[in-house]
């Protein structure tokens, strides 16, 4: 078969695939234009067999990631601010078609997970997801942290206990200097006697209590380390508590709420139909 028959017979399959993609392009466009963002999803959602792992978007599109997703976002943005009020979400500053997702709207609020425009799923943080299961079963005034901040309040009353004692340790101190003083004034001894069993117990006395007052300022940097430690964990318990309370606030439990991010694809998509 000569080249020109080879490019014959292949002819009709290359205009049929073209045609097929200027059929396709032409429909993304009106659904655009008509801002029909349901119709959208459905066509990026088309062969998606055939996409390699990790791509979202057919690869007739694959150079529009971000101008789909600035299309798509606000829409999502609204459902999300009407289903799920408590949840606040920013874009993502280093994925142009993700959101950081982020649990409550007040300072140092902590971030969820991460919201994908184009494939609508919401990638939730494990590790936190556990934190404020393991909270739920707790009974009222306990904590994930208590154990750890019963032992940091038990290390804080030693310190404090350990500085309180400064001004008995400093007058001992100053009487031991003093009888010091007074022996080697007096070569006949303390009271008259020349005790060397008392000299040495003074200076032994001395050096201990010497010593202990130079651990004042470590014990001080100590202290101030287990306070900010033990402000941390209590932080951390309080924040934990006001994100349970937030989803609380319209799910039954940590779990449900679960189930409703997994399904989130699906409840969109049927929400944008209807509406």
């Amino acid at each position: 078969m000569t080249n020109q028959e080879t490019q014959t017979t292949l002819q009709p399959d290359l205009l049929n695939r073209i045609d097929n993609k200027i059929l396709y392009l032409g429909q993304l466009q009106l659904a655009i234009t008509k801002q029909h963002v349901a119709e959208v999803y459905e066509l990026l959602a088309t062969n998606t067999d055939s996409l390699s792992s990790g791509q979202l978007l057919p690869l007739i599109v694959s150079d529009l990631t971000d101008e789909l997703s600035d299309f798509l976002a606000p829409e999502l943005m609204h459902f999300f601010a009407e289903k799920l009020p408590f949840l606040s979400l920013t874009p993502s500053s280093t994925i142009s078609d993700t959101y950081d997702v982020f649990l409550g709207d007040w300072w140092h609020h902590r971030q969820l997970g991460t919201l994908n425009i184009l494939s609508i799923t919401l990638s939730l943080e494990k590790q936190m997801i556990t934190e404020l299961q393991a909270t739920e079963k707790l009974s009222e005034g306990q904590s994930i942290n208590e154990s750890k901040v019963q032992e940091i309040n038990e290390n804080i009353k030693g310190l404090k206990a350990f500085l309180a004692d400064n001004t008995k340790r400093t007058l001992e101190l100053q009487v031991v200097k003093d009888q010091l003083t007074e022996l080697s004034a007096n070569k006949s001894g303390l009271f008259n006697r020349n005790d060397k069993n008392t000299r040495e117990a003074l200076e032994k006395k001395r050096e201990l209590l010497e010593a202990t007052q130079k651990r004042i300022p470590e014990v001080e940097r100590k202290l101030v380390d287990q306070e900010n430690e033990l402000l941390a964990y209590e932080k951390d318990d309080a924040l934990r508590q006001l994100e349970l309370q937030a989803i609380l606030s319209q799910y039954s439990n940590v779990a449900a709420f679960v189930a409703a991010i997994s399904q989130l694809h699906d409840v969109y998509l049927d929400n944008l139909k209807k509406g």
